[in-house]
């Protein structure tokens, strides 16, 4: 179950770093993140609403898209928000930087673009709504503050979540039985309120604030800045605030909502013969509503985007701020029989919207082709900035692109996910062991060509007899060894039909596009920076109440080792 943002409000100040005076033409860069936002929702990329086909659900976005630059071949480096800002904000693959899961963190040697930027003499400041982008993944380095913005319902609900979460070890550590009954019923009546506050919490409009307050008090100071600011509201809950919520599905009388991430048995239900499927049980109509609803926070979203613009032209600083729009990853809508994100890599999922404007510096209205990355984004700034980047394997500047440099057919985009199942396996009639499939897909693209391998291998609980383990070991090893490796052309099939994809590499493009894909894998892995950090208590709260963690329970699985093998040659 997936709710919206929860957490205590907090600020962080960085130590202040030796700056020294920039080296550019000083432009201000503001860099606006929209969670959950799939490319083709938006008007600029043609989309029509289908309830309300005269009515674009992103005229603010479209506007900055005549104003600038529109990425038409742009992608997400992973579907799921963790890593793939991580990539935003360091232009390091996931297979590069690691944090792959929930208990990955930034490694210290890595250079986030606030880090950067503030070396060149950048006031640094950034505005988040989810707890993904907490500080304890490495989110704060480089800014002057690092702010979050939850809604205020959320915020009480979550500091007395979490002294009740403390209250509960503490009596269980005292071995208080008594005490920790009591304890433990208070702590999920607070639970079941914080879920509560969650799923209803709208957000935009105080990262508008916060963000067009910070613009404001940067114009008064002169030096050039840096921006991030991050909108969650699109992300489900599905629950726009009128009169969005209706704009785009006026006429419909039934019963669906967007509550709850669609959880309920009126959509859908897991499939249990593959591992994070769902069986589809809503009618068409009513999915119909469930997407307007999505469009509503889309819009919403829009126009907060539109307020911080006007924020910024009223400042005087819109003809020297390079702007930039892009979403972290995608939405899928039974498009390959899931709902959500954080299951696939299907062009639903990571294919994301990506805009640029900065007035007489780049074009105005130009759509450019050509496959680029949000990893790709860092070296772009500091390439428009004047500043040369280190080289960078896995990141390259589209710069070039934008200039009107023809695409070679050879840019590359490498995109990563692992996902992992509860499951089980029969030891004998009378007996299971709990076991964790884990699922590992690499993508690749290389012009219009999109290869995908799929590696999935059962995992034992660290406590698990030897005996056990022993009689299945043989399996488990022979699953892991299995590789599904497929392409297809993205360009004639851009849906990705499941009868588009093959598994036969004799086609010399195609043969060349899974060579590479070896080439930069094989490089990529040797500068792999994995580092793992237990989740703090109050971050693991805020996680577990939107759904993306379970509570503590059950037996422990050690980390599994993701970093596979180049793909096979086909």
């Amino acid at each position: 179950m997936f709710w919206r943002a929860v957490a205590a409000s907090f600020v962080i100040v960085a130590a202040a770093s030796c700056a020294r005076a920039p080296r550019t033409a000083s432009y201000n860069v503001l860099l606006i993140s929209l969670d959950t936002v799939r490319q083709d929702v938006l008007g600029c990329y043609g989309h029509r609403p289908r309830r309300a086909p005269d009515t674009s659900p992103s005229p603010a976005l479209d506007q900055l898209a005549r104003e600038g630059v529109r990425m038409v071949d742009a992608y997400a480096p992973s579907s799921w928000t963790l890593p793939s800002h991580l990539s935003m904000l360091t232009g390091q693959p996931p297979l590069v930087h690691g944090v792959e899961t929930e208990v990955g963190t930034l490694d210290a040697s890595s250079r986030t673009m606030a880090e950067i930027l503030k070396e060149h003499g950048y006031h640094t400041a950034g505005i988040y709504s989810a707890p993904y982008l907490e500080p304890h993944w490495g989110f704060g380095r480089g800014f002057d503050s690092y702010q979050a913005v939850y809604g205020p319902d959320v915020v009480a609900a979550a500091a007395r979540a979490l002294e009740a979460r403390a209250k509960v070890e503490t009596a269980a550590a005292a071995q208080d039985w008594q005490r920790y009954d009591e304890l433990k019923l208070a702590e999920v009546a607070i639970d079941q309120e914080l879920n509560r506050s969650s799923e209803t919490a709208v957000t935009s409009d105080q990262v508008t604030a916060a963000v067009t307050s910070q613009i404001e008090a940067f114009a008064r100071d002169g030096r050039p800045w840096f921006v991030f600011a991050h909108f969650f509201d699109a992300h489900c809950d599905y629950v726009p605030p009128p009169p969005y919520d209706t704009r785009f599905d006026p006429d419909y009388t039934g019963a669906a909502t967007g509550k709850e991430c669609l959880s309920g048995e009126w959509v859908g239900g897991p499939d249990p013969s593959r591992p994070g499927g769902f069986i589809r049980a809503i009618g068409d109509r009513d999915l119909d509503h469930v997407i307007a609803l999505y469009e509503g926070e889309v819009a919403w979203v829009d126009a907060h985007v539109g307020a911080i613009m006007h924020a910024l032209e009223a400042s005087g600083l819109a003809e020297k701020t390079l702007v930039i729009v892009v979403s972290d990853h995608g939405e899928e809508f039974f498009d390959h029989g899931n709902i959500g994100h954080r299951h696939t890599l299907y062009e639903e999922a990571v294919r994301v919207p990506m805009l640029l404007r900065l007035p007489r510096v780049l074009p105005a209205g130009a759509a450019v082709h050509g496959p680029v990355s949000l990893t790709d984004l860092l070296p772009t700034v500091l390439d428009i900035l004047g500043l040369s980047p280190a080289p960078t394997r896995g990141a390259s500047s589209f710069l070039p692109l934008i200039r009107g440099a023809a695409d070679p057919g050879t840019r590359e985009v490498l995109y990563r996910l692992v996902m992992m199942f509860a499951g089980d396996v029969e030891v004998d009639a009378a007996a299971h062991v709990t076991i964790r499939d884990v699922m590992v897909q690499d993508a690749f693209r290389r012009g219009a060509i999109k290869i995908t391998r799929t590696r999935m291998w059962p995992q034992f609980p660290a406590g698990v007899a030897p005996d056990v383990k022993a009689a299945f070991q043989a399996e488990a090893a022979a699953q892991y060894a299995r590789e599904e490796v497929r392409w297809i052309d993205v360009q004639r099939a851009p849906g990705e039909p499941g009868d588009g994809h093959s598994m036969r590499f004799t086609d010399p493009s195609v043969r060349a596009a899974l060579d590479a894909f070896r080439r930069e894998y094989t490089e990529l892995a040797t500068l792999r920076r994995r580092h793992t950090s237990p989740l703090p208590l109050n971050v693991r709260l805020k996680l577990e109440s939107l759904g993306y963690v379970d509570r503590a329970s059950g037996p422990a699985f050690p980390e599994p080792d993701v970093l596979l093998p180049p793909p096979r040659e086909g």
